[in-house]
């Protein structure tokens, strides 16, 4: 064997490796999306982009998540605009990692009111996925809202723990690994936000 077929072959068998370590990383997000095709997802992100109005803006902390690799804030949120005297109302969730790299410090997302119950009965479902959802090896189960708040509940490793994440952002976009009892309460964080929301109706 020449010694170019034999580094050949070499740089094969590690770039193979590598590959197979990659594949098994719960850490890659999509790539970025372009910004000219953003248009607002939702009532709360319509109210924060109008222009020429006056709005006033209310918001109630109701509690902060510390993830493996980052933290999510949450809190419940009104914008009123004066004009026309209409408001919407929600949920801010704050996701704040240094992960990517070079990456934006944190991402807010926002959630309409009318996307708090159907997210919140997600994540009662998704948090009892096992292995007997899929006769497979690995398993996942997500859920995404309308402003591209993800949740998720997945096994990577045949006869490994079963762990959760919560990912948000639309031109960058961040992930939070977290244990299902940490899931638990970040729901129970949301749905004490939407309490707050219902006070003031």
């Amino acid at each position: 064997m020449t010694l170019t077929r034999l580094l050949f072959l070499s740089t094969m068998m590690v770039a193979a490796g590598c590959g197979s370590i990659c594949a098994q990383r719960r850490d890659r997000l999509p790539a970025p999306r372009d910004p000219q095709f953003y248009t607002p997802r939702n009532k709360l992100e319509e109210y924060e982009s109008r222009v020429a109005a006056i709005l006033i803006q209310g918001q109630t902390w109701t509690g902060t998540l510390r993830a493996q690799n980052g933290t999510a804030r949450v809190e419940a949120i009104e914008i009123r605009d004066t004009h026309d005297r209409t408001r919407a109302t929600g949920v801010l969730i704050v996701i704040n990692s240094s992960e990517p790299a070079g990456s934006l410090p944190e991402i807010r997302v926002l959630l309409d009111h009318d996307e708090i119950d159907p997210l919140v009965n997600a994540f009662d479902t998704i948090v009892k996925a096992s292995d007997a959802i899929t006769k497979l090896g690995h398993f996942e189960t997500r859920y995404r809202t309308h402003g591209d708040f993800e949740i998720m509940v997945f096994k990577e490793v045949a006869g490994g723990a079963v762990a959760a994440a919560v990912e948000g952002g639309f031109y960058d976009r961040k992930r939070l690994f977290m244990s299902l009892e940490d899931l638990t309460r970040l729901r129970w964080m949301i749905a004490q936000a939407k309490e707050k929301l219902d006070e003031i109706k």
